[in-house]
Formats: C-alpha cells, sequence, structure tokens
C-alpha cells in the first residue's frame, strides 16, 4: 500500500496537520519515516483512524481511560469516585470493541524508538510489558492466543521516560522502530507493576499485524459480554 503524507491523510481525516502530528505523537496513527523533510504514514493505520472517527463520544480522560480499562478487567479503579464507577460501567454496556479502543485513546502517549538487542533486554526490566511483548507471560499468551517474539518490545512508563531511557541506552527515534514506549501520565493503574489484559487489548488493536489486532478485539468483546 503507498505510504501517505501528513497533508494527505490530513485531508483525509478533514483535520489539520497539526492534529495529525498530534495524532503521531499518541500512536494513533503509525509513521513510516520521512521523504527528505516529509513525514510519511502508514496507510493501514490512516483508514483504522478513519474508521474510529465513526464512533461517536468524546474521548475519555487518561484518568477515566484507565479506569474503563481496568472495570474492564475485573478489576478496582480506586482513582476514581463510586458514583463515577458506576456512571463508567453503565457506559461500558453501550459500547462495542471499536468505541472502547476509540474512547481510551487518551491513556498514554506513544514514543518509538530503535534499539539494540541489548537495549532491548534492559527494557524489560525498566517496562510494563503490553502489547505483544506481553505474550511473554503464558496465562496473557493464552488469553489472546498469541506467542511472545523476540528482538522487540512494548511497554509502559511514567511520563518523560522514554527520552531518559534513549539516552542512557543510546536509542534513536524512529517511527518503525523495534522499541514502543507508551508513556503515561497518571501512575495510579500502575501500582502492581504489570498491565490490565484490557489495556494489553486496545494495545494489540493499534497494532499493524492483522492476527494481534483480531485478538485484541476479540478479549474486548469478550470482556464486554461478561
Amino acid at each position: 500500500m503507498k505510504l501517505v503524507t501528513t497533508r494527505e491523510a490530513a485531508e483525509r481525516l478533514g483535520v489539520s496537520d497539526v492534529a495529525v502530528r498530534k495524532m503521531l505523537t499518541t500512536g494513533r496513527l503509525t509513521g513510516a519515516g520521512r521523504a527528505g523533510r516529509t513525514l510519511l504514514i502508514d496507510p493501514a493505520s490512516l483508514q483504522r483512524a478513519v474508521d474510529a472517527g465513526r464512533h461517536a463520544g468524546r474521548l475519555w480522560s487518561p484518568k477515566t481511560a484507565w479506569a474503563a480499562l481496568y472495570l474492564l478487567s475485573g478489576e478496582a479503579a480506586p482513582w476514581i469516585g463510586s458514583a463515577e464507577r458506576y456512571r463508567l460501567r453503565r457506559r461500558l454496556r453501550e459500547l462495542g470493541p471499536g468505541d472502547v479502543h476509540q474512547l481510551a485513546r487518551n491513556r498514554a502517549a506513544v514514543k518509538r524508538y530503535r534499539a539494540t538487542p541489548t537495549a532491548v533486554d534492559r527494557l524489560h526490566q525498566g517496562l510494563i510489558l503490553t502489547g505483544g511483548s506481553a505474550m511473554r507471560d503464558e496465562a496473557m499468551a493464552a488469553r489472546f492466543g498469541l506467542s511472545g517474539g523476540g528482538g522487540f518490545i512494548e511497554g509502559y512508563a511514567t511520563a518523560g521516560d522514554g527520552a531518559r531511557f534513549a539516552a542512557a541506552l543510546g536509542m534513536m527515534e524512529d517511527p518503525a522502530g523495534n522499541t514502543i514506549i507508551r508513556e503515561a501520565a497518571l501512575t495510579e493503574p500502575f501500582a502492581s507493576r504489570r498491565t490490565p489484559v484490557a489495556a494489553v487489548a486496545v494495545d494489540l488493536m493499534d497494532s499493524l499485524a492483522t492476527r494481534e489486532r483480531s485478538a485484541g478485539t476479540r478479549v474486548i468483546e469478550e470482556l464486554l459480554n461478561d
């Protein structure tokens, strides 16, 4: 599929170039390198963004997004009050997987890097694994029907950690890199140092790999129907 420029993506989405760059930062769009000074965008991620735009509703705040993902996972979300928790549970009963995926977009900012194998190994100790990297856990792999691969890593960290890890490990920013760091503004959801299953699922729904994306969608649907 032909790569598209930020201008072409902006026209397709009906937004500004600045909005497209923000979507790249949050991971809603996936970068595919540059042609000179022009940023290029993966067309599959653009199509997903177009499709997601058809889902109604204002994006959740980070606090609400993480509460929704915890509640879907059958876990408590103590950083919100009981009244908000009740309303959120009712709201979740009205949604489909695509809606959850879209509404939870503000859960973290996405940074992509190119890292050496040694750096990837060290990041396994520093990040809270998610997406395909969460499949290192046997129970998680069985739930999604996926297996963990080597040579890449995806995980959560607190805001600003991407730059710190990059400086310490000699990583370079790369839209097509083998390292995805999702920087979350909240710390409360990560007190247990693990990613809830619903968050792993929506992260997989960001994947360009059809099998991972389908597995994430299936698990969110199962959680919504529980």
